[in-house]
């Protein structure tokens, strides 16, 4: 079907550069792995770079060391892939460069994405973007074996929640089987995303945890997470990975939120839903994501943000307009 093809000749270029987001995921983190050695496979001198700090719970992943946060000298005519990101400005501060590439290719799942790019593989029915990856692998020639498989199989059990969130499909098992059959150990993949973390990570999940508030219906539930708390148990951002996992769980909530704010005088807002379309909400605030599991970024004082926030919240919650059919 060639659905992914694409429409110029890959044997023009010789060095390709591979961009994603800013505070990376798996999907973000394994299809670009996944990207890069499939095409240093084919001869091509490839760069993988993101702007922010790789987690550590990702160390296992081969080629991992080879992501930079730099931006290289460009050797003769430039392709640049961006993975997984909405908007351009999710790059963080390789924005810049990226516009200045001979030719952009914009892979993504999430239905915020603004189209950027000369060419855009699109789309928000794919469970990830690491399942929009082996199709485009296969679609344009280019090889699979294990190292591939396992970075992909991590970008893929990364977006489903390994394998039960909604956004499971058919399709996303399909591929999860043929990368198994290369090799991929998934009791590997489950112990190093979703079962092991440092006790730094259990210490700042307490004070997150002491911080939980619901509004008078536990509609919404919501944590307060400030920097001093990351800086007093020696944890990183990206140790909050999954926190906000625990609001959404509640039994009687629709919504979880967790407010990120940092010495910078700006708040990072993750959302996540049972049935309300968050990234509506993220979008008329500024940011995206998916329907389930969107986040923005705001500047001003925490108290005025949180406020603003769970206004906004509030009014989606009573639009029927929003509410999306439960699965």
């Amino acid at each position: 079907m060639n659905k992914y093809r694409l429409p110029f000749n890959l044997d023009d270029y010789h060095s390709v550069y591979i961009f994603t987001h800013i505070r990376p995921d798996g999907d973000a983190i394994g299809s670009s792995l996944a990207l890069g050695g499939a095409l240093k496979l084919e001869g091509k001198k490839v760069e993988m770079l993101c702007a922010d700090e790789i987690p550590a719970r990702y160390s296992f992943l081969p080629g991992i060391k080879n992501i930079k946060d730099y931006l290289p000298p460009l050797e003769g005519k430039g392709l640049a892939f961006v993975l997984d990101c909405n908007d351009l400005q999710r790059v963080g501060y390789f924005q810049g460069a990226v516009s200045k590439f001979d030719k952009i290719v914009n892979i993504d799942h999430h239905i915020t994405n603004d189209q950027f790019g000369d060419v855009q593989f699109v789309d928000a029915a794919a469970s990830s973007t690491g399942e929009i990856i082996f199709q485009f692998m296969q679609d344009n020639g280019l090889q699979l074996n294990k190292d591939i498989s396992l970075n992909l199989y991590v970008a893929i059990a990364s977006d489903t929640g390994s394998f039960k969130y909604n956004n499971t499909t058919p399709l996303s098992l399909r591929i999860a089987a043929e990368l198994l059959e290369e090799g991929v150990s998934p009791s590997l993949v489950g112990r190093k995303l979703f079962d092991e973390y440092p006790l730094s990570t259990l210490l700042l999940l307490r004070d997150a945890l002491s911080t939980v508030r619901f509004d008078s219906d536990k509609k919404i539930v919501w944590v307060n997470v400030y920097e001093k708390m990351l800086q007093s148990n020696k944890a990183k951002s990206a140790e909050l990975d999954g926190f906000i996992n625990y609001l959404r769980n509640v039994e009687e909530a629709e919504v979880g939120v967790l407010f990120y704010h940092t010495d910078q005088g700006k708040t990072k807002i993750g959302f996540r839903s049972k049935n309300i379309d968050v990234a509506a909400i993220a979008q008329s605030l500024g940011g995206g994501g998916h329907a389930r599991a969107a986040g923005v970024t705001i500047p001003g004082k925490p108290e005025t943000v949180v406020q603003n926030v769970l206004q906004a919240i509030s009014v989606k919650l009573e639009e029927n307009d929003f509410l999306l059919p439960a699965k």
